[in-house]
């Protein structure tokens, strides 16, 4: 081989072998274990921080009430500066279900302006039990037993977070089914990490801590300046492999609807991205690493491929696609044991594809977000 060959095997060698590892230490954890039934369910409260929820608000409470559970439950609705008729849907609601739903409002103040942080720390304020489970006034549970299944997230001694999954609905067309790829992926990723090394991330659509260990927090004060990151930061700041249960099955899920557009996925993706810098420095080694020895695998096997047909070399062709085969194995064999864990269909036949499409598209995205973003929006 000349020396052109090998430095070209080489870089293919080197990020399939980092890819292989980082898949196999990572990917594959999100697999069932024996579940820990607690011999009775903690007193949770439910807390919803809204804004403009009119319409979701009157959908989501009879749901929220309607769960089945064998402890006490609590709903928190923060009203937080909503100038359309969410205090009126919410004030038909209180008298509908007095003993379980609590409101309080955040008056709107044109000096001060708040992000989310806010309305969450008055929520858990507010909440009168230790466990507090987070979703948002646009998802449903996935089924009459949500609350229970995150709840059961408990019963191993010394867990006090619980990462649950939000999925987005199917709906038609491209966006849709990248959208909900790329959730899928990240939280097999986020559920892997949090097994294997450190949770650094949740969904507020559907997450869990105790009050005890956000007064040990820094509640929100070390990124108040953050536009977006509430769960994630908190996560990471807060979370352990030993105190971090993960819940998964498909009837533990919520379910949201989806970005319609390609401007409102770009604006969301753009304030996503930008907690990334502040994650633990353990964290963004493995996200980092994994990133670039993705786009290093496929650009090498691209450049394998290219040199192998330029030189006729039948050497370079056999790594090249003994290389696409082993990493193609692995991926498909990871996401469709988390697809079928997760009850999430068919979605891992389109690994490939969207591993390739994926990181760019989010790069386009964080892109356009950036270009268009002219003002900060509260979610």
């Amino acid at each position: 081989m000349s020396t052109t060959e090998i430095i070209v095997v080489s870089v293919l060698g080197f990020a399939l072998a980092w890819q292989l590892f980082y898949w196999a230490f990572f990917m594959f954890r999100v697999r069932r274990k024996p579940r820990n039934l607690a011999s009775s369910l903690p007193d949770v409260s439910i807390v919803i921080c809204a804004r403009n929820e009119e319409d979701n608000l009157g959908r989501l409470i009879p749901v929220l009430i309607a769960q089945k559970y064998a402890g006490k439950k609590q709903i928190v609705v923060v009203d937080d500066c909503s100038t359309d008729d969410t205090p009126l849907i919410l004030a038909r609601l209180r008298a509908q279900y007095p003993d379980e739903l609590y409101t309080t409002t955040i008056p709107t103040d044109s000096v001060f302006h708040h992000g989310k942080k806010l309305a969450m720390t008055v929520g858990i304020k507010a909440a009168k039990h230790e466990h507090i489970l987070f979703t948002d006034a646009d998802c449903l549970p996935a089924s009459e037993n949500w609350l229970t299944l995150m709840m059961e997230g408990y019963a191993t001694k010394g867990v006090e977070l619980v990462l649950g999954y939000g999925r987005y609905a199917k709906r038609p067309g491209l966006l849709n089914l990248m959208l909900r790829y790329e959730t899928f992926w990240n939280a097999v990723q986020y559920f892997g990490m949090a097994r294997a090394v450190k949770p650094f991330m949740g969904v507020g659509r559907n997450l869990s801590y105790t009050k005890q260990l956000f007064e040990r927090s820094s509640k929100f004060r070390k990124h108040l300046y953050v536009l977006s990151g509430d769960d994630d930061l908190f996560v990471s700041e807060m979370g352990h492999r030993s105190n971090t249960a993960i819940v998964f099955e498909k009837s533990s899920q919520t379910v949201s609807e989806p970005k319609r557009t390609w401007l409102t996925y770009s604006a969301q993706k753009s304030r996503h991205l930008t907690t990334a810098s502040l994650y633990p420095g353990v964290v963004k080694f493995w996200l980092v690493t994994e990133q670039a020895t993705r786009l290093l695998f496929w650009l090498g096997t691209a450049a394998t491929v290219a040199l192998g047909l330029y030189l006729k070399s039948d050497i370079l062709l056999i790594a090249a696609s003994a290389a696409f085969g082993l990493r193609t194995i692995l991926t498909y064999t990871a996401m469709g044991l988390a697809a079928r864990n997760m009850g999430e269909g068919h979605l891992w036949l389109l690994a490939l594809p969207m591993d390739i499409m994926v990181p760019w598209m989010q790069s386009l995205a964080w892109i356009t977000g950036r270009l268009t973003q002219t003002s900060k929006t509260w979610k």
